[in-house]
């Protein structure tokens, strides 16, 4: 067969022909190992400066030792050392300490943001909202609150879109309505729009909570390239791990179903609606984890009727640390390192509040590193 080819086409016209398919084969393998290349030299110097930031305040090790240490003057200058702004005095003021952390957490993201590939900008910043819409909640709840004014003062920090000008205007406000006018100049207007004459603070909570859920996601699905299905997994865990945050802590506080079922984010990596409704309609907390069998959750399912929320969720968070520890494995070269950065961030607040308030409450080190979140060193 292949003679007869060569005779029909001519010896010279068959080799260019193979000729050309080899190099057609070579180019396309060659083009998608540009792009990799391409993706790793984007992302070489904004790893460079994660790694150098770090999180330390994940690492059982670091957390071990932090919890044993003997003052809260101690912890302070341990924390300071990772480049933290905290007091240099102990300090009977935890709100402020609290705030210190958050500021130092959110110029971190702030700097992280301006180091990322111009593709990855828009997605950084989306995020860094998630601290935006932690103020915006404050002050609303604040205003359901009697004297809840003076936590405008002592726990609101400048992000991005609610900044100090922002805050201080906030600060003006009497009540719920004028609050929300101020807030709609900013890009949560949207989320606010008719809520004027709402009298409970959870349906904000879950307006809010949606609104940003939907930012993310829309600059999630515009990222292509090679870190498209990377960062499309870590967004569908992620979303997994909220909405099973949601069920629980509904079915713990006997919230109705339908309003439970509003409640939750559009269907994730592993737990589509119907499981999440399935949830939802179960007559008890252990009745509805049996719907996680099969999937990667299923260890929740050994999770007791006596467990409290508090625990429950440490497990959750415990989860998604795992989850971006493995997604920063394997793709260490590009998006893995800021991946896990912006999540390991966010447990980096949560344990070095514990922390410090257990130092500061006398409570043992094996109590406190059993409360915090954390990884091997």
């Amino acid at each position: 067969m292949l003679d007869s080819l060569i005779d029909t086409l001519g010896l010279p016209t068959f080799v260019l022909i193979i000729v050309g398919v080899s190099l057609l084969i070579v180019v396309i393998l060659l083009m998608s190992y540009f792009k990799v290349l391409i993706s790793i030299t984007n992302f070489t110097f904004p790893n460079a400066k994660i790694r150098a930031m770090g999180n330390p305040f994940v690492k059982e090790e670091k957390l071990k030792t932090l919890a044993e240490s003997g003052s809260i003057n101690e912890v302070y200058a341990k924390i300071r050392e990772e480049n933290y702004d905290l007091p240099k005095e102990e300090t009977d003021d935890l709100r402020t300490v609290e705030r210190k952390l958050e500021e130092n957490i959110v110029e971190s993201i702030k700097k992280t943001a301006m180091s990322v590939p111009t593709t990855f900008k828009p997605f950084v910043n989306t995020w860094l909202m998630k601290y935006d819409l932690k103020m915006v909640k404050r002050a609303l709840k604040a205003m359901f609150r009697e004297n809840g004014k003076e936590e405008l003062d002592e726990r609101m920090i400048p992000v991005r879109i609610i900044n100090e000008d922002k805050i201080e205007e906030m600060k003006s406000a009497r009540n719920v309505q004028e609050l929300i006018a101020i807030l709609k100049e900013t890009e949560f207007e949207e989320a606010l729009k008719g809520k004027e004459r709402v009298e409970d603070f959870y349906e904000f909570d879950v307006s809010l909570d949606r609104y940003l859920f939907e930012k993310i996601k829309k600059e999630v699905n515009k990222i292509e390239g090679e870190e498209r299905s990377t960062v499309r997994y870590f967004f569908g865990k992620y979303t997994d791990i909220i909405n099973l945050k949601m069920v629980i802590r509904g079915l713990r506080e006997d919230v109705d179903e339908e309003t439970l079922k509003d409640s939750l984010l559009p269907s994730g990596r592993e737990l589509e609606d119907w499981k999440l409704d399935n949830m939802v309609e179960a007559s008890s907390l252990e009745e509805a984890l049996i719907e996680l069998e099969g999937t990667s959750y299923d260890g929740l399912k050994e999770a007791k009727a006596s467990m409290s929320y508090f625990e429950l969720e440490k497990r959750l968070d415990e989860k998604l640390l795992k989850v971006v520890s493995e997604i920063y494995s394997q793709d260490i070269l590009t998006v893995g390192p800021l991946l896990k950065y912006l999540i390991a961030k966010e447990i980096e607040l949560r344990n070095l509040k514990v922390l410090i308030r257990g130092v500061k409450e006398g409570l043992s080190a094996e109590k406190i590193t059993d409360l915090m979140i954390m990884e091997a060193s």
